[in-house]
């Protein structure tokens, strides 16, 4: 019996001893090919829902028998086998070229093989070849269907980023900012490129949805560096450089003798008219009112201040023959030229530190950057420090951690760049350069100032100047102050927790502090403000948001399947608060302080609150790694709308790798990938917080309260809804060949659009949602290896899109039932089946060549059917769309008048929208060297000129300068010219808007070139230096467009402006070391 017990007990021992070796640990790593660690990697059990992922230092332990397969797979990677045989297992998994691009969602990383959506991966290495100190500036060029528009050379100032196309009327256009998981909406200064891992730029409604409310203008999703990132050890990176003006502005009349020979033929043109128009008539009339008097016709603005030239009487000083100044005629005194004392050397400098370290489970990064950056005008500048630092950790194998503190600090000084008559490029294009920067005694010696030392600036006091008068525009950007600093903190935190098998509970925590301060001063002595003993004003604004995003994620695998679900919750919540001050009568000249005036003037300061909170569901299901689907559901809720604040919304997206089909065996196409997406995207943005409640404004009066009635609140107000359907195709071409090509179509319902009502209402108009807008486009994305071996590579790139954009539906006229016609907004007119941007404007037919009279074109309705315009009886029609809307039967007879008054809005046939726009580069290298090139292009279009109409304006002698087109004006009988005649304001309006300002918008930049070199490792071993580079990188070196000065690149619709800060041109010289 007892041997027996031992037969049984051995035998029970060497089952427990096969199923103990069956079930063994199994422990390994999991790297790249260079040896590097891959964390996050999953490692499974073959057809079989076991499953872990690796640490930080790519170490994985697995429950697995002898003989079972695991499989290791990780996104960039392919996936790679391994039989169990022992208790470790190591995987080496290679890079794929057609997985190598990782796309970061808002359920985290996907490859470019299982991503269904559209989606733009631009890596940080990228962003960093640009000296750029925004991130906004730096992604220009790199994505096609992603526009992005420098708006301002001001050091520190954002872009505007569209994507694919304008996808509301009054509604938010701008996309939504991630970093690091969390919604962003500080400024986008407090975000170092250098501290950018990768930007993910996500399109389609595929993409956008797992971000819930806010991405129906597109995602951008930023992730920053971590410790695992990059090796081990120290980091230092030195720019120096120059900024300056290197895109042309306007060129424009420079000599004073060549501005007032002008000036006189306008008097003498003018004589012409009123007089008896006989020569010698006209030249006494010119004569006697090229200079303001008491009694001259009071159509010059020229004092006799500014006859800078030693003859007082004009026949003495211009030549009727010839219209110009008499030779031998001197100066009193030369006036400045005002772009000597408005525009200065630049410098620019940078500084970035970044120290890296990592352990078994843990990582840490920490960068500190320092940026001084003048602008070319003076008193323009940004400095900018900041701090970061983030660390990961996992504990337990369980749980990781991932955290990120930022902090910035910056300071601007932005004297003159407003839009107003402070702005220093207002006075450098715009004031005729008869007029000197510092005022002039009878001697044309310039006058001391008592109060500042050196010179008195020339305000035009001393009877009247005709341009700027009583104010100085560079001289306030010396004496007064407009400067701004801001603090602000940024912190996120992401955890995640392995409950159980395939199964994990995520969170993220993202906070934002951000304070700015507004300050100015106007002194007391001589700016705008010397009427109130001059004024300082203090501004203080504070941002807080935190979101909250909660996931639950279910991992399983099944017959060659992969099916993920996602469960997610997410709360945000802005709150911000301002604070304004103002006193004038000052006591100390200079001084910012709100103490330092004496008088109170009314403040200001309001609260303003948000709250969204989404509820989304997600699938992604992938059959033998060939055929992916992908579908989001949100309900989204927003604090903006009353009766409705909640709205449905979802995102369907599929891909087929068609490559990987057996039938597909083609050696030339090496990747092929077919997508479709389709979705309905809610937005929230554009009209307020408070677009259900009726707004009022709290006045004194008479120290009660009063309130002012405002905007009108609609309460039924709600989403606007973006439904988008997106195809495209990726592809590899016998490996030299990488591209991608997209069609899609997003059509926006619901819109925020403002209905007009009557006034007797006591309102003029109300948001509703109304209306739709249709925005079709194509996008490519090429890239070509054109040659490549040991020593030498050379590669190149094209991108760009294409798009059209229609109101398909106007909203409601509840005055009829039926469609508006039509809305006007500015020069552009709104009607369905036209774009947001089809001007409506007066046609411009050209000059008179037997008068020199401007003429445009006039429709009038000819009531009588005589085909030519009865006075009296006839209709002017001033708006040609909505008359001939109104008036069905009118006889409508369309002529030419030269009185502007009279001419026709109508649609010209020209948009803003461009017909091709987008980017080329060129990249190479050669032993140590590199070189990197971007240009931006565009192609089509129409933008108007407005700065260059304001240069051609007909207006008082003396109060604007001109273009040198100018010179190519009517002056004489049978000229054949499109530039009319100068008569002194005989003819009105010249200058008012009209087709004659609209300019193709086509133009080509260099965005940026860099040149580098990596310094060979044999100069510098035994230095304790790892590698160094050294470079020299340029921005905005160039621009080609239809005239100098004028750049469709700086807005949205091209539109020039005499108040613009051209954007800077930089070259920078740089040394990177790793220590």
């Amino acid at each position: 019996m007892k041997t027996k017990y031992n037969q049984i007990l051995t035998s029970l021992l060497f089952l427990l001893g096969v199923v103990a070796y069956a079930q063994q640990t199994v422990t390994g790593t999991v790297t790249d090919e260079s040896g590097a660690p891959i964390p996050g990697a999953t490692v499974n059990i073959k057809d079989s829902s076991s499953a872990t992922t690796t640490d930080f230092d790519g170490r994985f332990k697995i429950d697995a028998s002898i003989n079972d397969v695991l499989v290791a797979s990780y996104v960039g990677y392919i996936t790679s086998e391994v039989s169990v045989d022992s208790s470790s297992v190591d995987f080496v998994l290679q890079s794929s070229t057609q997985l190598d691009e990782v796309v970061i969602t808002g359920f985290g990383e996907v490859s470019r093989q299982a991503f269904t959506g559209s989606a733009k991966v631009v890596a940080g290495e990228t962003l960093q070849k640009k000296s750029f100190t925004n991130l906004t500036q730096a992604l220009s060029g790199e994505s096609p269907g992603v526009a992005v528009f420098n708006t301002s050379g001001q050091p520190g100032s954002s872009s505007v980023i569209r994507i694919r196309g304008l996808g509301s009327v009054n509604g938010s256009r701008s996309p939504l900012i991630i970093v690091d998981d969390s919604p962003f909406l500080g400024s986008y200064n407090d975000i170092n490129p250098n501290d950018i891992k990768s930007v993910t730029i996500l399109k389609d409604a595929s993409a956008t949805t797992p971000y819930g409310a806010r991405g129906a203008n597109g995602v951008i999703v930023i992730t920053t560096k971590r410790g695992k990132d990059r090796s081990d050890g120290l980091s230092v990176e030195f720019k120096s450089g120059t900024n300056y003006q290197g895109i042309d502005r306007y060129e424009v009349i420079r000599s004073p003798e060549e501005y007032i020979g002008i000036s006189w033929e306008a008097a003498y043109q003018r004589g012409m008219l009123q007089t008896d128009a006989t020569n010698a008539s006209a030249v006494t009339y010119a004569n006697d009112n090229l200079f303001e008097s008491a009694t001259n016709d009071d159509f010059s603005d020229i004092s006799q201040v500014y006859n800078m030239w030693n003859v007082s009487d004009v026949s003495e000083l211009i030549d009727p023959a010839t219209a110009t100044v008499r030779p031998g005629v001197t100066r009193r005194y030369n006036p400045e030229n005002w772009e000597d004392y408005s525009l200065q050397s630049a410098s620019r400098n940078e500084a970035l530190l970044t120290f890296s370290d990592s352990s078994d489970n843990s990582s840490v990064y920490t960068s500190f950057g320092f940026v001084d950056d003048k602008g070319y005008a003076i008193n323009t500048d940004y400095n900018r420090i900041n701090a970061r630092i983030a660390t990961t950790q996992r504990f337990a194998d369980k749980i990781d951690l991932n955290t990120t503190l930022n902090y910035t600090q910056s300071e601007s000084n932005n004297n003159g760049t407003g839009s107003s008559s402070s702005s220093q490029f207002w006075w450098l294009d715009n004031i005729p350069n008869i007029y000197p920067l510092f005022q002039r005694d009878a001697d044309g010696n310039k006058i001391p100032d008592p109060i500042y030392g050196g010179f008195l600036y020339d305000y035009g006091l001393e009877d009247g100047r005709g341009f700027g008068f009583a104010t100085n525009g560079v001289a306030d950007s010396y004496i007064n102050v407009s400067r701004g600093k801001a603090n602000s903190v940024n912190f996120n935190n992401d955890i995640r927790i392995d409950l159980a098998e395939g199964l994990t509970l995520e969170n993220n925590f993202g906070y934002q502090y951000f304070m700015s301060e507004g300050i100015s001063m106007d002194e007391p002595f001589y700016s705008p403000a010397k009427g109130q003993g001059g004024q300082v004003t203090r501004s203080r604004s504070e941002t807080k948001n935190f979101t909250v995003r909660t996931n639950l994620r279910y991992l399983t695998e099944f017959d060659n399947f992969d099916l993920s679900l996602i469960l997610a919750h997410v709360a945000s919540q802005y709150d911000f608060n301002y604070l304004y001050a103002e006193r004038t009568n000052l006591v100390m000249p200079q001084g910012t302080d709100i103490s330092n005036g004496v008088v109170n003037a009314p403040g200001d300061g309001y609260t303003d609150e948000d709250t969204t909170e989404s509820y989304i569901a997600n699938f992604t299901l992938n059959y033998m790694e060939k055929y992916y689907l992908s579908g989001t559901f949100n309900r989204d809720g927003s604090s903006r709308f009353i009766n409705e604040p909640w709205g449905n919304f979802y995102g369907l997206g599929a891909s087929w790798i068609a490559s990987k089909e057996d039938f597909f065996n083609t050696n030339t196409l090496s990747f092929l990938k077919l997508k479709a997406s389709y979705g309905v995207i809610g937005n929230a943005g554009g009209v307020g917080l408070y677009p259900g409640y009726n707004i009022y404004s709290i006045n004194n009066l008479n120290d009660n309260i009063s309130l002012a009635f405002l905007t009108k609140g609609n309460k039924d107000l709600t989403w606007e809804s973006s439904n988008q359907f997106n195809i495209g195709a990726e592809f590899e071409i016998a490996n030299k060949l990488e591209g991608s090509l997209e069609f899609y179509n997003k059509t926006t319902t619901d819109m925020f659009f403002d209905r007009r009502v009557g006034p007797s209402v006591g309102y003029a108009s109300i948001t509703v949602n109304d209306g739709e807008l249709v925005n079709t486009g194509i996008e490519f994305d090429l890239n070509y290896d054109v040659f490549q071996n040991n020593n030498f590579s050379i590669s190149l790139g094209v991108n760009g899109e294409s798009f059209t954009n229609e109101l398909t539906a106007m909203p409601i006229d509840p005055a009829t039932g039926l469609e508006q016609n039509l809305d006007i907004s500015g020069r552009y007119g709104r009607q369905k089946g036209k774009s947001l941007y089809d001007f409506y404007i007066p046609v411009y037919v050209g000059v008179n060549s037997a008068t020199g009279a401007a003429q445009w074109e006039r429709f009038f309705d000819d009531t009588n059917s005589n085909g030519v315009y009865d006075d009296g009886t006839d209709v002017i029609i001033t708006s040609l769309a909505q008359y001939t809307y109104d008036n069905e039967d009118a006889t409508i007879v369309k002529d030419v008048t030269e009185v502007y008054a009279d001419a026709a809005d109508q649609f010209t046939g020209h948009s803003a929208i461009p017909d091709l726009r987008g980017a080329f580069s060129l990249n190479a290298s050669y032993g140590n060297f590199t070189l990197n090139a971007l240009f931006n292009y565009q192609v089509g279009g129409h933008s108007y000129d407005f700065a260059y109409a304001a240069l051609m304006d007909n207006d008082l002698l003396g109060s604007n300068n001109f273009h040198v087109d100018i010179r190519d004006r009517w002056t004489a009988p049978g000229d054949v010219t499109d530039i009319p005649r100068l008569d002194g304001r005989t003819q009105l309006q010249q200058n008012s808007s009209s087709t004659r300002f609209l300019t193709k918008a086509d133009y080509i930049a260099l965005n940026n070139v860099r040149i580098g070199y990596d310094i060979p490792k044999s100069a510098i071993e035994n230095t304790g230096i790892q590698s160094a580079n050294i470079y020299v990188t340029g921005d905005n070196l160039w621009l080609m467009s239809e005239r100098k000065g004028f750049n469709p690149s700086n807005s949205v619709t091209g539109t020039s402006s005499w108040y613009r800060y051209n954007p800077l041109s930089t070259i920078v010289f740089g040394l990177k070391l790793n220590l």
